[in-house]
């Protein structure tokens, strides 16, 4: 059980960070006055932080509310950029495998800064139990774990003891419990491993001494430490069970009962003293006064006797729930209390949040259960399955429509398709949970709608809305409208769109970019991810940072996404940094949720099929035949140029390629239910692996017709990779990853069709990008002409430097060829940009209004460029349950006018400047062009959606 130090403040209030969506899932922002805690946090919550303008100041504990991948994808990303904004402690709460979990992310999210304490639901309590998981002043949280019946084919192996000084000591043959602890041992070594940490872990001196120069396993320190988060993939955990992934968790949280107010007047009566006494009353402690009229000549005196005003906690419950486990939930008789039965209501539930599919909240029993917590009892219900289509990053939504008035088959907006909550019959005061759901627990009230903040205006345009929503843009934007008919009439003018050249090798391959920024996503900018559509091959994707997943459902909807699941080929992840690896279980689950078993190679860093290896989630949905067609390709063992020899598997020679100890060993834990994929030798130099190995070397370069493949060691912090590979119908494609200028790199590219290279500094920090081991745009630059690349595209760009780079227009030739010396085609890139290599020359053309308008989104954002704008935005962080501020106007700083936000009125457009102007005038243009901007404007406030966390202080060390 969690315990936390904090004093009782009574105010609180719920809020809905984030609701169930395409790229998003169920996160509330509980907020005390000292005190956050968050239910829920996916994939896109740290993300969703930035957008909804609200800080993580104070943030004490995380409460996940399932076993399914999609309920906590966004854990990791929410404790780095935590603890990379100042927190040092976090309390996570969760199923039983909740440490399990947070372990398999231990190669790449660590904190020396951060204290993690885990509490899994405890696997030696019964299902449907109430356990006090979490337990501060100002609340007391409850768990109750919903399990579905094990399968018959649940694990059987011997188990082992927890002993890590043993020399047979496996993590993988830990019993369930063992396995708890064990992983919770591991979270602690992540978030907390400094010297001081490890020596408060050292053996007892009266334990049998061991030698100082060997250990027994990696474990074990020299010292006789335990480091228990190495992530040796001999010493791998074992996987999830399915009952694991399906566990389904509801929270009863309850605050402290709200003392009243001190009565002086009822004190005197009573005979109290003043001092002392009367405050033990008002911490709610009973007295005794002297009352000679009584035998004994003592009387006790009450709390209640002399507090007015006071009351019991709000209650606030927030139920998880699946077909599977629906019985269990309305067969658990703890829920009773809180409902009316044959004695009455004896406790109050002010609010209940429920996560469930339609099949549950529609059906007749489970409303029933809902109708039975009484008339005073509010509910939410927060469908995970058909939720409506509602934008939660809404800022890059408006960005990508701005951005096609320069051409609207590159920028293609995330459209909506029914953004409308379903219309169904529900019991009393019962509302579908949508984005800025509210509600007050102390002082008790109804829940609400919180308007978005002025900087966050929903989107909600349709396909079929697209043409006005632009005219709209245009009339109220006129000056970046006007650069947009330039810049289209000054490419008109060029030769190459009346006279193009002949087609040449690699014209045809489409590059989407899903993320185009760097270490955190920004409102802007998710985290990397390229997609490579390829005529006659299929799909790559390069890198899968946490949101990919969402990105690709955005750009492509669901049609469209089942088809690039079908083609996809190839998954190819670069390095180890959160950034751009967190994405890439949700992209295999929903892959194989599609029913799609085609052949798919995923190549990466040996630590990428580790965390595969020990999560379940996205192993499940799948048959054996889609797992068995996942193959792994070590990305260390193609450090040099690995070309196409015409191989095929027969001709691998199988004699003398046994397995060696820890591959049988692996192989009996299959056989026992402790381990699922990978189904072949990946791992190490054995002859097993080394057959292995290039039996998927040779069906790559078949599969895919690839004349060879290098991925060259590239220059960052961490080990990191570039790729080059070549097809053989003559195209070559190199991507850099993260890394700073690489001569290697240059060689590996030679003639490369296209460069897509980072660039993540602006050219006037080359030391900044030296050493956080970056390029600059012309580093990038140079690179791709170095290596006579015929087209560079730049992205990885810094969420703290949005400028962008002045990019050079080649001079064509009146006959529409390029010129004598040719030039690279340069490009920039935005998030759900999809451009062809033959028009990519189109983008010199467009930088004079995207230039224009960028200025005005980094305006509009209010970075502070001297790069200390994020603890002063935490800092700044406030309550608005305390300051009683939501939906009241706060003028800006230094802003005597205030006038109509649309700009109405001399008044309003006086003192200010022509920037400020063009931002108003943008606002205006997105509420104008949304179809449910019938409203005035929101007025400016502060709350709780104060702070955005700058990406300089945590790109140290997760990019």
């Amino acid at each position: 059980m969690a315990h936390s130090n904090e004093s009782h403040q009574p105010n609180w209030h719920v809020k809905a960070l984030s609701v169930p969506g395409p790229d998003t899932d169920l996160s509330l922002h509980v907020s005390f006055d000292n005190a956050r805690f968050l239910f829920g946090c996916g994939e896109g919550t740290q993300r969703a932080f930035v957008q909804k303008r609200m800080g993580m100041r104070g943030l004490s504990g995380i409460f996940i509310g399932s076993g399914e991948a999609k309920a906590r994808n966004g854990l990791a990303g929410v404790l780095m950029t935590a603890a990379d904004g100042g927190i040092s402690k976090v309390d996570v709460i969760g199923p039983p495998d909740m440490s399990h979990y947070v372990s398999t992310l231990r190669t790449s999210v660590i904190r020396d800064s951060l204290t993690v304490n885990m509490h899994s639901f405890p696997r030696d309590k019964s299902p449907g139990e109430s356990v006090e998981l979490f337990k501060s002043a100002n609340i007391t949280v409850h768990g109750i774990a919903l399990i579905p019946q094990p399968d018959a084919e649940s694990s059987t192996s011997l188990n082992v003891n927890l002993d890590p000084y043993n020399p047979s000591f496996r993590p993988s043959r830990l019993s369930p419990e063992d396995t708890q602890k064990w992983c919770d041992t591991i979270v602690g070594d992540m978030f907390h491993n400094g010297p001081a940490a490890r020596s408060s872990r050292k053996p007892n001196p009266s334990s049998p001494r061991r030698s100082p120069l060997r250990t027994v396993n990696p474990f074990i320190n020299p010292d006789g430490t335990i480091c228990s988060s190495i992530p040796d993939t001999r010493y791998p955990l074992p996987v999830p069970t399915r009952e694991d992934v399906e566990t389904q968790m509801v929270y009863i949280c309850q605050a402290p009962d709200v003392r009243g107010k001190f009565d002086v007047e009822k004190a005197n009566k009573l005979g109290v003293p003043k001092g002392p006494m009367r405050g033990k009353l008002t911490r709610g402690e009973e007295i005794e006064v002297d009352d000679p009229s009584i035998q004994g000549g003592k009387r006790i005196v009450k709390p209640e006797q002399c507090l007015v005003g006071g009351g019991p906690g709000s209650v606030l419950i927030v139920v998880n729930c699946s077909d599977k486990t629906k019985s269990a939930l309305l067969e658990n008789p703890i829920f009773r209390r809180y409902q009316y039965g044959d004695e009455g209501e004896t406790a109050h539930a002010h609010l209940i949040v429920h996560r469930v599919p339609r099949s549950i909240w529609e059906s007749e029993d489970y409303q029933e259960w809902m109708r039975a917590f009484g008339e005073r009892t509010q509910h939410l219900i927060a469908d995970p399955v058909e939720y409506p289509d509602r934008t939660v990053f809404n800022s890059a939504a408006w960005n990508t429509l701005q951005l096609s008035l320069v051409n609207s088959s590159i920028f293609t907006p995330p459209f909506v398709i029914s953004p409308n909550v379903p219309s169904s019959k529900l019991p009393p005061r019962t509302s579908f949970l949508v984005e800025g759901s509210s509600c007050r627990m102390h002082p008790p009230s109804d829940f609400t709608t919180v308007d978005n903040h002025e900087k966050d205006v929903p989107f909600l345009i349709t396909a079929s809305e697209a043409d006005s929503a632009r005219e709209t843009i245009r009339r109220d934007m006129p000056e970046y409208a006007q650069a947009c008919d330039i810049a289209q009439k000054a490419l008109l003018a060029d030769p190459r769109s009346t006279n193009p050249s002949p087609p040449i090798i690699g014209d045809d391959i489409t590059v989407t970019t899903l993320g185009t920024g760097s270490a955190i996503p920004s409102k802007y900018r998710n985290v990397s991810s390229t997609h490579l559509d390829i005529p006659g091959l299929g799909g790559i994707l390069l890198d899968a940072g946490e949101g990919t997943l969402g990105q690709m459902r955005r750009r492509y909807g669901k049609d469209g996404l089942k088809k690039l699941f079908e083609d996809l080929k190839m998954i190819f992840i670069s390095h180890m940094h959160a950034d751009h690896h967190l994405g890439l279980h949700a992209i295999l689950e929903d892959r194989f949720r599609q029913g799609i078993s085609s052949p798919l190679y995923v190549i990466g860093p040996h630590s990428i099929a580790l965390g595969m290896q020990e999560s379940a989630s996205w192993q499940y949905p799948a048959s054996r035949e889609a797992l068995d067609n996942v193959f792994f390709i070590n990305i260390g063992r193609l450090g040099y140029k690995v070309e196409n020899k015409g191989y095929t598997d027969g001709s691998i020679d199988e004699a003398g390629a046994e397995m060696d100890q820890w591959e049988k060993e692996a192989s009996d834990d299959r056989d026992s239910g402790r381990r699922g994929w990978p189904f072949n030798c990946i791992y190490g130099f054995s002859p097993a692996a080394n057959r292995d190995h290039w039996q998927s070397i040779n069906r790559l370069m078949r599969d895919l017709s690839f004349v060879s493949i290098w991925a060259p060691v590239v220059p960052h912090r961490g080990r990191a990779y570039g790729l080059a590979i070549e097809h053989s119908s003559g195209w070559k494609i190199v991507y850099s990853g993260d890394t700073k200028p690489s001569e290697e790199l240059v060689q590996a590219g030679r003639n490369a069709t296209l460069l897509i290279h980072e660039a993540t500094l602006e050219d006037d920090k080359p030391d900044v990008a030296a050493v956080k081991g970056h390029s600059t745009f012309s580093q990038a630059i140079d690179v791709g002409k170095k290596m006579s690349a015929k087209h560079i595209l730049l992205n990885h760009f810094s969420q703290r430097y949005p400028k962008l780079p002045k990019l050079p227009v080649p001079i064509p030739n009146e006959d529409g060829s390029a010129e004598a010396e040719a030039q690279p085609v340069v490009s920039i890139s935005f998030d759900f940009m999809s451009v062809k290599l033959s028009e990519m020359w189109k983008m010199s053309y467009y930088m004079e209004p995207l230039s224009l308008l960028f200025a005005e989104a980094e305006e509009e954002d209010g970075t502070d460029q001297s790069g200390n704008d994020t603890l002063g935005q935490v800092k700044r962080d406030i309550n608005p349950s305390v300051d009683g501020v939501i939906g009241k106007p706060i003028p800006k700083k230094g802003n005597k006018h205030n006038g109509d936000a649309n700009g109405g009125g001399n008044g309003a457009q006086e003192g200010k400047s022509k920037k400020s102007l063009k931002k108003e005038a943008a606002r205006n243009a997105k509420r104008a062009a949304s179809p449910s901007s019938n409203h005035q404007p929101e007025p400016k406030r502060r709350s709780t959606d104060s702070s955005s966390i700058n990406e300089d202080t945590v790109m140290d060390v997760t990019v």
